[in-house]
C-alpha cells in the first residue's frame, strides 16, 4: 500500500471518530451539568424550607399577641428578608407554600402540644 492511501485511510477513520468523541463527550458533559443543577436547586429548596421552619418558629415566639393574617405577614416578611439576604430567589406564592407547608408539617408533628399552647398557626385566623 501506498503511503497516500494509508494517510486517506486514516484521515477517512479519524473524519468518523472525531465527531462521535465530541458528541460523547457533549453528552457527558450535559449530563454532569444537569445532576449539578439538580443539586443547586434541591439544596437551595433545602435552605428555603429550612428558612421558613425558622421564620414560623420565630413568629411564633416573638408575635403571640398576633393571630392569622398578621402573623402570616410577619413570618413572610421575615423569611423574604433572609431568603434575599442569602442571594436565593423567591415568589410571594413560594414563600406562602413554604409557610403554609411548614405550619401542615408542624401541626402534624405536634398536633396536641400545638393547640393546646398556641391556639393554631400564623394563617389559620387564629
Amino acid at each position: 500500500m501506498d503511503n497516500n492511501v494509508l494517510i486517506q485511510i486514516g484521515l477517512n477513520v479519524s473524519a468518523l471518530l472525531i465527531p462521535a468523541l465530541v458528541g460523547w463527550i457533549i453528552a457527558l458533559v450535559n449530563k454532569r451539568l444537569g445532576i449539578e443543577g439538580m443539586k443547586k436547586v434541591q439544596k437551595e429548596l433545602e435552605a428555603k424550607r429550612d428558612l421558613a421552619a425558622i421564620a414560623v418558629q420565630f413568629v411564633e415566639q416573638v408575635y403571640k399577641d398576633l393571630h392569622g393574617q398578621d402573623k402570616y405577614d410577619k413570618a413572610a416578611e421575615w423569611l423574604s428578608a433572609q431568603v434575599a439576604a442569602r442571594g436565593l430567589q423567591v415568589t410571594s406564592g413560594e414563600i406562602q407554600g413554604l409557610i403554609e407547608s411548614t405550619l401542615r408539617l408542624l401541626k402534624d408533628q405536634f398536633s396536641y402540644q400545638w393547640t393546646t399552647t398556641t391556639g393554631g398557626g400564623a394563617s389559620e385566623g387564629n
